[in-house]
Parts: structure tokens; sequence; C-alpha cells
């Protein structure tokens, strides 16, 4: 079996993964801690939205490096979302699905509810049209009021990430962000 080497394994990673940029989210239907029906992206339409995709539940710790900041800086004014999809999979039985929602509602503050959403869905298929090759990290993407991918990051937040972040959001509030 040939190895391929790192370099081109990175590459075409970055090349997957930058290719979700300029194009709309794809459609995830989940069912929020509130009970309500979030639909990605329609449900944010007209927001400038973070979305946040873990698939650990160690990972809590690095969505809320990203969303906390942006919930802070945001959301008190009107036309910003901040959206939390854990990434559970269809493996998991429905009367298993009741009791890891009940433990995440107990931790998250009542208005947020709205905007966090367990997958329990093909996280496979999903992950593949997101361009996620590493589902290790938490995939952060931001949304302009069409549903359409502005911006991307993976991992922990750290200052040049959120610089990043914080400029693409002054970019799209102005009008623009081409």
């Amino acid at each position: 079996m040939k190895r391929i080497p790192f370099l081109v394994l990175a590459l075409l990673a970055w090349a997957n993964a930058a290719s979700i940029k300029w194009v709309k989210l794809p459609r995830l239907e989940a069912t929020a801690l509130d009970g309500s029906r979030l639909v990605l992206p329609d449900s944010v339409a007209a927001s400038i939205t973070l979305v946040g995709f873990g698939y650990q539940r160690q990972s809590q710790g690095d969505i809320d490096s990203w969303l906390q900041p942006f919930r802070r800086e945001y959301m008190p004014a009107e036309g910003f979302r901040a959206c939390e999809v854990p990434m559970m999979g269809p493996s998991i039985p429905g009367l298993l699905r009741g009791v890891i929602n009940a433990a995440m509602r107990n931790g998250i503050p009542l208005q947020e509810r709205r905007w966090v959403a367990p997958f329990y869905g093909d996280i496979d298929d999903y992950s593949m049209r997101l361009g996620v090759t590493d589902r290790t990290l938490v995939q952060v993407f931001l949304l302009d009021g069409s549903g359409v991918v502005r911006w991307h990051s993976s991992g922990r937040a750290d200052s040049t990430g959120l610089a990043g972040l914080t400029l693409e959001v002054a970019k799209l509030a102005a009008g623009g962000g081409e």
C-alpha cells in the first residue's frame, strides 16, 4: 500500500474545508433543547449566525471558547444568533436520547436552549457535506443572513481566531464581506 505524504493529506483537508466557504450551509433538522424545531440555515435566516458543531463530549469547552465571546459581544443586539449542534449520531436509542437531552438542558441557561440542538442523524454524511475531515475538533461556521458560510474555523478559539471572527462579523454587519 502506498503511503500518502502528510503534506498532501493536510492540503486535501484544507481544500475540502475551504470548499464550504461561499456555499449555503447544508440543511440540518434537529429538535432544540426547548422542544422547538431547529432547521439550519432556515431558522436563522436574516441573522448573522455562528454555528458550532461538536463531535465529542469533551469538546464542550472548545465550543464555548467560540460561542461565549460571540454571545457576549453580539447577542444583545438584534440580528445575531449563536447555535450549538452536538453531533450525536443515529445509533443512540430513543430512551437514551431523552436522558442525554435532559442532562444537557439542566446545564444550559433557559434563554440558550432554543439554539442548542443535538443532531441524531447521519453525522458521516453531514460532516462530509460540511467538508469536515477531523471530527476530534469542533467546527465553527459564520453564516450571513442567507445562510451562506462566510468564515470557518476548527478547534479551540485563540486570540488570532477570535480576531478573525470579529473581522468577518464586522464586514457582514457593515453589509459587505465579499
